[in-house]
């Protein structure tokens, strides 16, 4: 029985299963419906609640029920009123599907889930009882004692309580608001919130504060929010942003806010600018309220809250910040800051709101100031720079500390401390404060203005409105001098007013080797410093007082002043000033200088110099010079009996104009002859006997390589007019007529034209030919002023006469280049000239000596010539790889050059060609003489020989290749020899030129030798005369003859000390030997400097140089000329401070000692001493000086002279 109904319940099972889904159990009868199945129903719902668990999604109530297959899917439709429930979750809905195939049940119509204090209402709710998950459509809405959320779909998990919502998401939770795309949550039993993340346009809003983000993660249980995609928190107008953004609270209240990376905030704050307005001849202000941005940037940030309130920030690595300052809510200007690490503090004002109060700076710090451009008191921006930098907003101020430095317009300072006040402008700066034991010198107050010294003192106070400050113990260079004082201050414009003042040209502080001193002093900057009283002092002895002292300062640029007299006697002038005069800038473009000589026998000399220039256009200068002597050696007969007066002008001038032209002009003159004889300071300067003037104009044209040229020039003889005076020491006899002398020549003008090479075609490859042409042209016209003798038998010089001159010479060339069997250049060449001339000469007949009775003839002619030249070379290259100690290689080059020069004799027809250039005379005896019409002319005498010349020329290059200090070095001309001769095919005799050849070697560092010489090949006979005949020896090689030899040769030699106070030995330290160890040759070598361990710093003893040049002449082998000369030349440093130098020339084939002098030189710090002695000669004579080191102080010295040194122009 029992087994029997064990089978009908389970076929019954099975019927209720048809009916109702699994997971799905009946707990109360169908009310209503079709009452022939109540009892069916009643009995499958009492089975079905027998086998029933609790975890099972259960119906409460439903008004009624429909099962529909379709497909063989049973699906079952609930309708009225419809309740289930999940545990402890009641579900109510108006309609109710389940899909038994995939096991989804479907709730539509006012769908509500409550559980506990959870509500969730929507639209539509699909539950998969396969995963417990449930699906919300439309209008989600779900509510909890801690937070409420709505979304347009909800993935809801009922025993994870968690779910994913999409589309319009809105959560309220702990007083923060938060809008999104999508999120992810679930709820945290201990703290009755979720955890959630957020995507999608994220926006999370809390009291006075709104984020947004890509990305939101919330832990409820640690309090802390994550913003990731591009996020942003605004907070009080404050707007943070960064690549991530961490937002921690504190019982749900932010209390920190972390940026990792790329941290910025920006905040708005306002503030006033005023305008200046103009009505009606009045001025006032109008004020505008403007917002303004302040920044702040760094690659890390943390914000810290007290109460929701920002309280501190701080910004590390690069940070950055701009904030605008101002001042009674009128702004007055931006500060912009940067170093490593910036913490800024916010205070709560008055009315509660919290400001920014103090910005602290650590690290590289580095500040802008930027005043607004209305500020009528400052108006260009302050950079600053320090240690840290600490910024006191309220209270406008700023402290730096350690390595400040300080730029405004061209001021800058630099200290240890330095406090600002941007409300008044002012700044004191003192010694680091921090260093408790001793303040450095480097961290005393220092001023730099441009175009100054820096000025240094214990403090400093400076107004950057008025540009005006104090300096207490002071001290400051300018130009070569220091100035120093107790109280140096500035009270007006470029005007310093100091106390207890002193100046001198030494640089020892504490205790200078001399100096000027006074109560007071007055600089005035770039004009001059005025002291009172003056008072000189030698280590601190007085030596000598004035009432007041004047000294120049232009701060290194031109200025007017006094040029101090040099004062001396020598028997030619007397007692002497020299030098005495004033310079006189007229402008920034024309100085003059004015100078007088007063020579006590030989009268005054005035000197006018001026010069005038202007950057990229012009400059020149004109200078003027008087000379007036007495006869009576006194000079108090200056005016009363004058001897000679003479005087000089000269004009240089320089200009570049545009489209490359240019104009020089040199213009000279001088009253006599004997000027510059008699006042010619400089050697060359007496011996220049001529005045020359010119003008030259250019215009180039680059582009087609061509150029353009206008000349006027003048040259006057000076020593002419005293050639032909007979009472003049200098007066030449004329011995027969027609001797002339030339007095000046003149240019007018000469025009010149220039086409440089240019290519006329070029080859296909690097061997084809290339065919190159040029051309010249140069028109001359010239006027020569001569005397010229006449008489029979008696000669005089008659008075001053001229001729003039004029042609238009064309040159123009062809050339080419080409290789022949790819190695051998081949360069031909044709040269043609045609001159033109309208004065030339013509002759009927010729004197017994062959000269031509000529006269000038005033026609038109013209003349051609031409030449062509072949030249042929190529290069032969061995390669020896020679490894001889530090030797590597040895490069051989062989440059073989042949060339073949053609010009025809213009005295014969060429190729029948007539040239009619010459012409045949007849003297008395009827001997017969050829006359060129041309010589005389300005295009010179006509070529009377024809030239066949063939050239031959050998290069030798040998260049090395060695080791030295482990590493290949090349010697690139380690031995030159050269050798060329030609041969003239259309010479009758003598037609092999003499041998020219010359050596060279250049040894690295400090030997080089060159020698030169000249064979003959042709024999001589005893009187010197030349024999057409070569030498040859008796294998029938020629053999040349040695005619002139040249060999010169020039080392250095020099010594170091050595350590331990030794010196190194002279004879071992010679050039030689270093050349040679620096080319490698004697590694192995070993100087005492080297076995020693080195050199002291700075610890060179001595140097010396020696040139040999020695000639011989051969002309006259019987009576060879020689000469062998020696120049030498030492310095020993005897000391730091003492130095001698000697220098001496010898005869060495006379050994003799033709010349040799001494130098002494002692450095005395800001004096020095100089001796100069030449013991014998005619240039015998010392110099003996001691003086300031300064130029300003130049004139503060004492000397004494003797022999040659006494003549005025030593």
């Amino acid at each position: 029985m029992v087994i029997k109904i064990l089978r009908l319940m389970s076929k019954l099972r099975i019927l209720v299963s048809l009916i109702f889904p699994p997971r799905l159990t009946i707990g109360q009868a169908w009310q209503g419906g079709d009452k022939r199945g109540g009892l069916t129903i009643v009995l499958l719902t009492s089975i079905n609640l027998l086998f029933a668990t609790d975890d099972r999604l259960r119906l409460i109530h439903a008004d009624q029920l429909e099962n529909i297959t379709k497909d063989r899917t049973s699906i079952q439709y609930l309708t009225g009123n419809v309740k289930f429930q999940k545990d402890d979750a009641i579900f109510t809905c108006k309609r109710s599907y389940y899909d038994e195939k995939i096991g989804l049940s479907t709730f539509v119509d006012s769908v509500i889930m409550k559980r506990g204090f959870q509500t969730l209402t929507v639209d539509s709710l699909i539950y998969d009882s396969k995963i417990d998950e449930m699906t919300g459509y439309s209008n989600v809405h779900f509510t909890d004692s801690e937070y409420e959320f709505t979304s347009d779909t909800l993935h809801y998990y009922l025993e994870a309580d968690s779910g994913i919502g999409s589309g319009n998401v809105h959560l309220n939770q702990n007083q923060q608001f938060m809008t999104a795309e999508q999120i992810n949550y679930k709820k945290v039993e201990e703290t009755e919130t979720v955890n959630y993340t957020a995507t999608g346009n994220v926006v999370i809003e809390e009291e006075a504060r709104k984020a947004t983000c890509g990305k939101s993660i919330y832990s409820a249980k640690d309090n802390y929010t994550i913003l990731l995609k591009n996020p942003v928190v605004e907070q009080d107008d404050q707007i943070l942003s960064g690549t991530k953004i961490y937002l921690s609270y504190n019982d749900e209240i932010l209390e920190k806010i972390e940026i990792p990376d790329r941290a910025h905030i920006v905040y708005p704050t306002q503030g006033k600018i005023g305008n200046e307005i103009i009505l009606k001849d009045t001025t006032f202000t109008e004020y505008t309220l403007t917002e303004f941005i302040d920044d702040m940037t760094g690659k890390r940030m943390e914000a810290y809250f007290v109460d929701g309130d920002l309280d501190s920030v701080r910004l590390e690595g690069m940070a950055t910040t701009l904030y605008h300052l101002f001042d009674d809510s009128l702004f007055t200007g931006k500060n912009i800051s940067s170093g490593d690490t910036i913490t800024l503090l916010f205070e709560p004002d008055s009315l509660g709101e919290r400001d920014l109060k103090t910005i602290d700076i650590i690290g590289g710090a580095r500040g802008e100031y930027h005043p607004d451009t209305t500020n009528a008191e400052l108006s260009d921006p302050i950079f600053y720079r320090a240690d840290t930098i600490n910024y006191s907003i309220p209270n406008q101020r700023t402290d730096l500390t350690n390595k400040v430095t300080i730029d405004h317009q061209d001021m800058s300072l630099t200290s240890g401390f330095v406090k600002v006040t941007w409300e008044d402008n002012l700044l004191w700066a003192l010694p680091d404060q921090s260093e408790s034991d001793s303040t450095s010198k480097e961290d005393y107050p220092t001023f730099f203005e441009k175009g100054r010294d820096p000025l240094v003192g214990k403090s400093l106070t400076y107004n950057f409105a008025t540009r005006r400050g104090r300096v207490m113990h002071g001290r400051t260079k300018m130009q070569e001098g220091f100035y120093a004082g107790e109280q140096i201050r500035s009270s007006e414009d470029d005007i310093l007013y100091v106390t207890e003042s002193s100046y001198t040209t030494c640089d020892l502080e504490s205790d200078p080797h001399f100096h000027f001193e006074g109560n007071r002093m007055k600089m005035l900057q770039n004009d001059k410093i005025i002291i009172k009283p003056l008072i000189l002092r030698l280590s601190g002895i007085p030596i000598f007082a004035l009432p007041f002292g004047v000294i120049p300062d232009q701060g290194g640029r031109r200025h007017s002043g006094w040029i101090m007299p040099t004062y001396g006697e020598n028997s030619t002038r007397g007692q002497y000033l020299e030098g005495l005069g004033y310079f006189w800038t007229i402008n920034d473009f024309i100085n003059s200088t004015f100078l007088m000589d007063f020579n006590d026998k030989s009268g005054i000399i005035f000197r006018w110099n001026n010069r005038y220039f202007k950057r990229y256009a012009f400059n020149g200068s004109f200078n003027y010079a008087y000379n007036r002597t007495i006869a009576s050696n006194d000079i108090v007969d200056i005016v009363d009996s004058p001897d000679v007066i003479r005087w000089s002008a000269r004009w240089n001038h320089a200009q570049k104009m545009r489209h490359h032209q240019s104009l020089n002009v040199n213009a000279s003159y001088y009253s006599d002859s004997q000027f510059n004889r008699k006042l010619g300071t400089e050697l060359d300067t007496r011996l220049n006997q001529k005045a020359v003037s010119n003008a030259t104009y250019s215009k180039r044209w680059p582009q087609i390589n061509s150029s353009m040229s206008l000349n006027l020039s003048e040259t006057r003889y000076l020593m002419a007019d005293e050639k032909i005076d007979s009472n003049s020491i200098y007066y030449e006899i004329p011995t027969s007529s027609g001797q002339k002398i030339t007095e000046t020549t003149r240019n007018l003008p000469n025009v010149s034209f220039r086409k440089g090479q240019s290519q006329l075609f070029k080859g296909k490859n690097s061997g084809g030919t290339s065919f190159y042409w040029s051309y010249n042209s140069s028109l001359k016209n010239s006027a020569t002023g001569f005397y010229e003798s006449e008489g029979d038998t008696s000669f005089v010089w008659r008075n001053r006469q001229w001729t003039h001159k004029n042609s238009w010479i064309h040159n123009m060339s062809l050339s080419g280049v080409t290789k022949i069997f790819g190695y051998i250049s081949l360069r031909p060449s044709l040269s043609i000239k045609e001159g033109w001339i309208t004065k030339y000469f013509d002759a009927d007949s010729a004197n017994v000596d062959g000269s031509p009775i000529k006269h000038e003839v005033q026609n038109f002619r013209t003349r051609r010539t031409f030449s062509l030249s072949l030249r042929a070379n190529t290069k032969l290259y061995g390669l020896f790889p020679l490894k001889i100690g530090p030797l590597q290689a040895l490069r051989h080059t062989v440059t073989p050059s042949i060339g073949f020069t053609y010009q025809p004799d213009y005295t014969k027809p060429f190729f029948g060609y007539d040239w009619g250039y010459f012409k045949t005379v007849k003297d008395s005896t009827g001997e017969e003489h050829l006359f060129d019409p041309f010589s005389g002319t300005q295009l010179g005498s006509t070529s009377k020989q024809e030239q066949k010349n063939m050239s031959f020329s050998l290069k030798n290059l040998f260049q090395a290749k060695v080791l030295q200090g482990g590493k290949e070095k090349k010697l690139n001309n380690l031995l030159t020899w050269n050798m060329s001769t030609r041969y003239n095919f259309a010479a009758e005799e003598f037609q092999l030129s003499n041998l020219q050849s010359s050596i060279r070697t250049q040894l690295p560092g400090k030997l080089s030798l060159d020698m030169s010489m000249t064979h003959d090949f042709y024999k001589q006979q005893r009187d010197l005369t030349r024999i057409n005949e070569i030498r040859y020896n008796k294998l029938g090689l020629p053999i040349p003859r040695l005619v002139n030899v040249n060999l010169s040769t020039s080392f250095r030699f020099n010594g170091n000390r050595i350590s331990g106070g030794q010196t190194s030995d002279i004879g071992l330290d010679t050039s030689i030997v270093d050349t040679l160890a620096d080319a490698g040759f004697l590694s192995s070598y070993s100087t005492p400097q080297q076995s020693t361990g080195g050199t002291i710093p700075g610890g060179q003893l001595w140097n010396a140089n020696v040139s040999l040049r020695y000639t011989k002449n051969l002309h006259d082998p019987q009576n060879p000329t020689n000469t062998f000369w020696m120049n030498t030349g030492m310095k020993i440093n005897l000391t730091k401070n003492w130095g001698i130098s000697y220098s001496a020339r010898f005869d060495l084939l006379k050994t003799e000692l033709t010349s040799h002098s001494f130098q002494i030189h002692r450095d005395l710090h800001c004096w020095e001493l100089n001796l100069t002695w030449i013991p014998s000669g005619y240039t015998s004579g010392y110099y003996l000086k001691i003086n300031v080191k300064a130029p300003t102080l130049k004139d503060l010295k004492i000397q004494d002279r003797g022999g040659r040194y006494r003549i005025p122009w030593s």
